[in-house]
């Protein structure tokens, strides 16, 4: 079964607290993640210092996550959703004060091909 992926950009609130930011996000939020029923593996990556080819939009988000989400349904990324809410009920998914709310953006990508590997 293809899996789902949930892409998550964000950046810290300031600059000032960009170093405690990705000690938390990198040292404690995925792995709070990783453990939520439905996830397979969590990956960053930093946008910082990343090409922007000429004529692209820059976005306003230093790093993006990526989490793989077990399946591809709607009922299967629903599944996923509330056992992350009911995580950060029970306290065992929580939130830094150095993330920057405001400019999280979360997507959810169902595949519609298989993978195409190398070779």
């Amino acid at each position: 079964m293809p899996n789902t992926l949930m892409l998550v950009f964000t950046k810290p609130l300031s600059p000032e607290l960009e170093g405690e930011y990705n000690e938390w996000y990198s040292n404690k939020h995925l792995w709070d993640l990783t453990g939520v029923p439905g996830v397979i593996a969590a990956t960053r990556y930093s946008m910082a210092e990343a090409f922007v080819p000429p004529g692209a939009p820059d976005g306003p988000r230093n790093y993006l996550a990526i989490y793989e989400i077990e399946g591809d349904s709607a009922e299967d990324i629903q599944r996923f959703w509330d056992a992350l809410i009911a995580g950060i009920g029970f306290g065992g998914v929580d939130a830094s004060a150095t993330l920057d709310f405001s400019t999280i953006s979360v997507s959810f990508a169902v595949p519609i091909t298989p993978r195409v590997t190398r070779g």
